[in-house]
């Protein structure tokens, strides 16, 4: 199984898109953390799963079914440290520029070790 690490800006995301579920519905909100969570962990089955972007191949999208729409997270695989690291969850709706996503990787302890 392959070890999953969240960057610094996906853990903000979490945090953003709870938030803003909250307004409206705690229960909902906490439903959908839930969701991306699980669904994040499906990459440590199968870590090479998503779509690689156009640009970048290292980096992959894939699709978090939820209501209406749903949600998006971004990963790169480090193939050495059996490790994908997710760098972003947004909403589907959301506008994102995909040549920034994961192109900046936050250097922490997590990902040097």
């Amino acid at each position: 199984m392959s070890f999953i690490k969240y960057s610094n800006a996906s853990r903000a995301d979490l945090v953003r898109l709870h938030a803003f579920l909250e307004q409206y519905d705690s229960l909902v909100a906490d439903k959908a953390i839930d969701t991306i969570i699980d669904s994040i962990g499906y990459i440590g089955e199968n870590p090479s799963s998503g779509t690689p972007l156009v640009d970048r191949q290292n980096v992959r999208k894939s699709v978090i079914e939820f209501g209406a729409s749903g949600y998006l997270f971004f990963h790169k695989r480090y193939e050495k440290k059996d490790m994908n690291f997710v760098t972003r969850i947004i909403h589907q709706k959301e506008w994102y520029e995909a040549e920034t996503i994961g192109l900046v990787e936050e250097r922490t302890k997590e990902t040097k070790a």
